[in-house]
């Protein structure tokens, strides 16, 4: 195992670490969008409630407010998320960015390795193939 693909497996490593904290991040989006989505649905349920019983109409407007709050924080919480999300998404990129350089240089490494190899091998080949011909040439002779 050479250097740079300690490297390699390194970046990886956390690259793989950041898209999986990223991931987190998107699935708690989506969670929140889900919650509001039901909280909507609910407020929307609990209305139409209160046009029709006097005692749920009394109560209406503090579940309105509750309602309204709970909204707020959960839109508030999102817009932060997003943020964050942005900002581990250029982290994901840059180690992406990263680790393409380092499985690069780890490709060209393991290119001019397999070329010296094969020279060696056609040296010796070369080498081989004279001494045949010299000793072709010394029985003639």
């Amino acid at each position: 195992m050479t250097a740079l693909n300690s490297l390699v497996r390194v970046h990886q490593w956390e690259l793989d670490e950041k898209r999986q904290k990223l991931a987190d991040m998107e699935r708690l989006l989506d969670k929140l969008q889900n919650d509001l989505m039901q909280i909507e649905q609910a407020y929307e349920s609990e209305k139409k409630i209160a046009t029709t019983s006097p005692e749920a109409a009394a109560a209406f407007p503090n579940y309105a407010d509750a309602v309204k709050l709970r909204r707020k924080r959960i839109q508030d919480s999102m817009q932060v998320l997003s943020a964050s999300i942005e900002d581990a998404r250029e982290e994901v990129r840059a180690s992406f960015q990263e680790l393409k350089k380092y499985q690069t240089a780890e490709s060209n490494e393991l290119r001019r390795e397999k070329a010296k190899r094969a020279k060696r091998e056609q040296q010796a080949l070369d080498e081989v193939g004279l001494n045949l011909y010299r000793r072709r040439t010394a029985r003639r002779a």
